[in-house]
């Protein structure tokens, strides 16, 4: 029996290519997603603390803890998201290779179709801004006094209004 593809590379190559195009955009999308996502955590997270002190030194631990186990969920996410986007866009690069994308003088005399490319790592900007959020989150939860803090601060001036 002959294989399936026999006759039939030129269309085997482009449903690959087509494949691996769309999962390179799924998975770039999926990444804008997660970060967003987190991001948008922070924002809410860090709004919410500004209106509602904390109570107790534990409670900010552990919305700290909780913060910190979020942002290493998303930097481990966008982390094999990095990865399985290297194996896809080598997929390409081999699919391009094939079509003679890469070869001067097979459709163009002297030239090549595709320009060389170059790597252009997207992981690491998605980790300093999940470090930077969580950073800034932590400021915020550890910089605001907790509401007993907060009591005694107004009894304090309650006494040094009252005329004596």
């Amino acid at each position: 029996m002959e294989p399936i593809y026999k006759d039939n590379e030129f269309e085997a190559l482009k449903l690959r290519y087509t494949d691996q195009v769309e999962l390179l955009r799924s998975l770039t999308q999926f990444d804008f997603r997660i970060f967003t996502s987190f991001f948008t955590i922070q924002l809410v997270l860090s709004g919410w603390l500004s209106a509602n002190p904390v109570p107790t030194l534990w409670m900010k631990a552990g919305f700290l803890l909780i913060d910190i186990s979020l942002a290493f969920l998303s930097i481990k996410l966008l982390y094999n998201q990095h990865c399985r986007r290297q194996e896809v866009v080598n997929t390409i690069k081999n699919c391009n290779e094939a079509l003679g994308y890469t070869r001067k003088g097979v459709y163009l005399a002297d030239k090549v179709i595709n320009a060389p490319t170059m790597r252009r790592y997207w992981f690491k900007w998605y980790v300093t801004g999940v470090i930077v959020a969580t950073v800034g989150f932590s400021l915020l939860l550890f910089g605001l006094p907790t509401t007993k803090a907060l009591q005694s601060n107004q009894v304090t001036q309650k006494e040094l209004l009252t005329p004596s």
